[in-house]
């Protein structure tokens, strides 16, 4: 009995120090996992105060202006020079992430240099974009004229979709994207786990 008391607090020390190990490598998922996507750079250029519904009714008057936008992709068709993108704009979170809420404030193209595979950039999936406003072009919804501000976009950013297995029960749906949690126990054990966020 006086050997187990001795050993007893370091075993105790040790498993405190691998749970802190393990705590320090999901904070550092954790901040990965929630990094923005566009670059600090280039979001300094961004006017925090300009807003989509600006663009979108008085885009000559911002052409050049840089800009950060997202929501969810129409369709992507690719021309001999570049790519355009067709989005339906969203709000987007201070990470970066389109809502996911049945609002919005119009549709505007994403245009970029080079190739993007249709397949892939496909419709209903999420994007987060940032470059330069260049004006309006008209086209069609259906049967009616529509104006799409055009965004020739410097960075860009295809969400993932996370999906789940039925067969878990899980009732989160396929755009919940994950964060990483410390929780709280007694003593010196913790809880450690993965949640979802909805998005």
């Amino acid at each position: 009995m006086h050997i187990f008391q001795n050993k007893l607090p370091l075993n105790l020390n040790y498993l405190s120090q691998k749970m802190v190990m393990l705590f320090a490598v999901i904070f550092c998922l954790g901040l990965a996992a929630c990094a923005h996507p566009i670059s600090g750079e280039m979001r300094s250029r961004i006017d925090p105060d300009l807003k989509f519904q600006q663009i979108f009714e008085r885009a000559d008057d911002y052409v050049e202006k840089n800009v950060m936008f997202g929501g969810i992709i129409v369709q992507t068709k690719n021309f001999e020079d570049r790519a355009e993108i067709e989005v339906i704009q969203k709000d987007l979170d201070s990470f970066g992430y389109p809502s996911r809420e049945d609002k919005t404030e119009g549709r505007f193209i994403f245009v970029k240099e080079g190739f993007l595979e249709p397949e892939i950039w496909s419709k209903g999936r999420y994007v987060t974009g940032a470059g330069v406003a260049k004006g309006t072009r008209t086209g069609k919804i259906n049967e009616k004229n529509y104006r799409y501000p055009l965004i020739k976009v410097a960075e860009l950013k295809l969400w993932e979709n996370y999906n789940y297995s039925p067969n878990y029960g899980s009732y989160y749906g396929p755009y919940y994207r994950p964060y990483y949690f410390y929780g709280y126990g007694f003593g010196r054990f913790r809880n450690f786990g993965l949640g979802y966020y909805p998005y």
